[in-house]
């Protein structure tokens, strides 16, 4: 296996059968290394974890429970349904803030009590200088996250 290979990436699997479960490789270690440079939240069933329109920085795994994401935007203002979207744990949620800053494009609200673990950027870029291997597998393992996103959008739209 190398870097760029995936579980459920190989030949003939199709994109909604490739999981989206953040860095699915990585060691007991890594996780804890990843952790500790997080803050946990937690948050009761109909709570917003996060706000369309809000700004921040911010990843946000999910430890424990269920969320609805419901996406916001022009699809929404053309009369469209809104398609929802439920994600658990071992899910990443506010990549493409995290990566570019701009406003979060969707609500993001608990179905469940919810633990979420919060990675700031400044917290990212202290766990990248101490453990660069792990800094560049979390930037990669986004990157094949927002790719599934994104092939999964326009398959549907």
């Amino acid at each position: 296996m190398t870097f760029f290979d995936y579980p459920g990436t190989e030949a003939g699997a199709t994109i909604e059968e490739a999981p989206e479960v953040f860095l699915p490789e990585a060691s007991d270690s890594d996780w804890a290394v990843l952790l500790e440079h997080c803050r946990r939240l937690r948050f009761d069933s109909g709570e917003a974890v996060i706000s369309a329109g809000a700004t921040s920085r911010s990843l946000y795994l999910v430890v424990d429970g269920t969320l609805e994401v419901l996406p916001q935007g022009p699809k929404r203002a053309l009369g469209r349904p809104r398609r929802t979207i439920k994600v658990g744990a071992g899910s990443v949620l506010g990549e493409m803030s995290f990566f570019d800053s701009g406003q979060r494009s969707a609500l993001v609200r608990a179905t469940s009590p919810v633990e979420v673990a919060e990675l700031r950027l400044d917290d990212f870029d202290a766990l990248a200088e101490e453990d660069p291997r792990l800094g560049l597998q979390i930037l990669f393992d986004l990157g094949r996250i927002l790719a599934q996103r994104l092939r999964r959008a326009q398959s549907v739209g």
